[in-house]
């Protein structure tokens, strides 16, 4: 299991593009841990503070079932920020 951050996510992760988390069976977990270990800074892009795009295996979370999408050993975890144009 993978994750990358995209974009200006990584000033959220100390610079970092990839975490290699323990292996997690739903999104929810995954996300308590990368909050855990980036801390509340980190958890703002999850909860709402900040929009961001969350993707397991190119599929994009509101598809695959939120918070409760199932993980498994090999997946790969994207988070990316929303472009905004006006």
């Amino acid at each position: 299991m993978e994750v990358v951050f995209y974009g200006n996510i990584t000033k959220h992760t100390n610079g970092e593009k990839t975490f290699t988390p323990k292996n997690h069976s739903t999104l929810k977990a995954l996300i308590d841990e990368l909050s855990d270990y980036y801390g509340e800074d980190f958890e703002s892009i999850i909860n709402g503070t900040e929009t961001n795009l969350l993707l397991v295996n190119n599929v994009g979370t509101a598809l695959t079932g939120g918070l409760e999408t199932p993980l498994n050993k090999g997946d790969k975890i994207e988070i990316l920020p929303f472009v905004e144009a006006g």
